[in-house]
């Protein structure tokens, strides 16, 4: 890897995990405390270091400089959050709308599927055409099985919810000049504003619970 990624990939997970502070690099003239075992040896002791963090400031390179909200992981933890919110909207958005989604809905990779290979072509023209243009990925034979044709929906914490709401309305449409809707029953389904308007409901729903409302 180059040192600019690798410079973004130690950045991006200690603005996750957050830095402690606290845990410095000894001085010049000082050594780290060691104990002795018994044997006439010693070993070195350390802070004990817990998953997922903060991760001790000295694991870090001294050229590295996060601001303090990045370094706190505060910032960190709201993406995280507004990322989960994201997948999970998406992903039972669509599943209430009528579509059959696979995949996890904690996972930002939200694959609708599409079925016809023939529809493939003809969905991403359609949500690309639209007076806000949606580009989407999708994928058939054979990267999947012949009949399991999908588009790929990938998240990020930068989108907002108006912008799920919008891929929500171009599907909605979209899948129902093309047939896409094969998942729960009408009477199980919810209409798009009814998805819109409840979207915090939606997403903390169990998954029993989405089944039967």
């Amino acid at each position: 890897m180059t040192p600019p990624v690798l410079t973004q990939i130690i950045a991006s997970m200690s603005s996750i995990m957050g830095i402690d502070a606290s845990s410095v690099l000894p001085q010049n003239n000082s050594s780290p405390l060691r104990i002795g075992n018994g044997n006439g040896s010693h070993a070195t002791e350390e802070p004990e270091y817990h998953h997922p963090g903060p991760i001790p400031s000295k694991y870090l390179p001294s050229w590295l400089s996060l601001a303090p909200e990045l370094a706190s992981g505060q910032e960190g933890n709201l993406r995280l959050r507004r990322l989960a919110f994201n997948s999970y909207y998406l992903h039972r958005g669509l599943d209430k709308l009528g579509f059959m989604v696979y995949g996890h809905p904690s996972s930002p990779i939200v694959p609708l599927l599409l079925f016809n290979p023939a529809k493939m072509l003809m969905f991403h023209r359609m949500m690309k055409d639209r007076q806000t243009p949606i580009i989407t990925v999708v994928v058939g034979y054979p990267a999947t099985p012949l009949i399991t044709s999908r588009v790929r929906f990938c998240v990020s914490a930068a989108h907002t919810k108006e912008d799920i709401d919008t891929i929500l309305r171009a599907c909605d449409e979209v899948g129902d000049v093309m047939d896409l809707k094969h998942g729960f029953p009408k009477s199980k389904r919810w209409t798009i504003d009814q998805v819109v308007e409840r979207a915090v409901e939606l997403v903390n729903m169990r998954q029993e619970d989405l089944e039967d409302a």
